[in-house]
């Protein structure tokens, strides 16, 4: 057997997919990885025909803030095109759509996301374990610079949590399922193993991305922080199958601690309403969110859908790719390995 030959039996399973585990991963690896090379790129040509120690620090915040941005954009669009030609989905698979329902969903997702934060930082600073601080922050003084500000800031933030549900959520729990589903175990219950496995890669990420030691960095906190948030959102995802609300819940709590109550941890120079210190750790502060968003997000959901079960079609996949379309074989099928 030729090293060829192996290395195609490795990464290929059935169908002539590659293997689940593959196909979850290599979005994001990918995706991140283009995010980061681009960012490199762009800054070093921006220096090479623009001298950025003369645009002064807020006109390189501002530039830094737009880069991320198209650095983000970039990489959703990168993720997407190797998660459809990995797995022959359609984007309707992977819960994207535009329909009034995803639309009313994105929105109460982003009311909820932000409730998320506001509800437990209310009760903090009732019971004294919160203080606000500055108040109307922001890097210019000049009211329409701070407006424009803030606008660039919601579309960069949109365009990062776009890729992160995209590559989290809708390619890496999904396929997670379905290969844990190949192998034996039942439709939702493997949308439960891939939920909790998915969330911790969520948690590891953030980790990663942060960099450094301590609280800061590599903590096991920030892991199990970030796991647990991924957890909601994941919940919201396989609960409905649509990306919507997960991606609205993500929005809103990341819009909050920018622009409504800065969290005077987070070092980031952007006008916000206020700036907060929290006096209790950042785990017990999550598990608060998780209660409020858990208690919205199901109150929500009850209201809204006729009824509120785990989406066991997430475990399966339905065979998208053109040839197979020519030939009428159109399928549902949880064999993956």
């Amino acid at each position: 057997m030729t090293l060829r030959t192996s290395l195609i039996r490795f990464a290929r399973g059935a169908n002539g997919r590659v293997r689940a585990a593959w196909r979850g991963l290599l979005p994001f690896t990918v995706g991140f990885g283009v995010q980061l090379v681009a960012l490199a790129l762009i800054a070093a040509a921006l220096r090479a025909t623009i001298d950025t120690d003369a645009l002064g620090s807020v006109a390189v915040e501002a530039l830094d803030l737009l880069l991320l941005g198209v650095a983000s954009a970039v990489g959703l669009g990168v993720a997407v095109a190797l998660a459809h030609r990995l797995d022959r989905r359609s984007l309707a698979d992977y819960g994207i759509a535009l329909s009034r329902r995803d639309l009313a969903d994105f929105a109460a997702g982003t009311v909820v996301g932000g409730l998320t934060y506001a509800v437990p930082t209310v009760v903090l600073l009732e019971v004294g374990s919160a203080t606000l601080t500055d108040r109307f922050v922001s890097p210019v003084a000049d009211t329409g610079v701070t407006a424009l500000f803030a606008g660039v800031a919601v579309v960069v933030f949109l365009a990062q949590v776009a890729f992160e549900e995209f590559a989290f959520r809708g390619a890496m729990l999904r396929n997670f399922a379905e290969g844990v589903a190949a192998r034996g175990l039942g439709a939702r219950p493997a949308v439960v193993v891939a939920l909790a496995v998915s969330s911790v890669c969520f948690g590891m990420m953030h980790a990663i991305r942060s960099g450094g030691g301590g609280v800061a960095g590599r903590s096991v906190e920030l892991v199990v922080a970030s796991a647990l948030n991924g957890l909601l959102w994941g919940g919201a995802y396989v609960l409905t199958g649509r990306l919507s609300i997960a991606t609205g819940l993500h929005f809103g709590h990341n819009l909050w601690a920018a622009t409504i109550l800065q969290p005077s941890s987070i070092e980031m120079a952007l006008p916000a309403v206020a700036t907060i210190t929290y006096d209790v750790s950042l785990l017990s502060l999550t598990v608060g969110k998780g209660l409020v968003g858990g208690v919205c997000l199901f109150a929500w959901l009850s209201l809204t859908y006729d009824t509120v079960v785990l989406e066991a079609d997430i475990a399966r996949w339905t065979d998208d790719s053109t040839d197979h379309k020519d030939e009428g074989a159109q399928r549902a099928t949880t064999t993956d390995d």
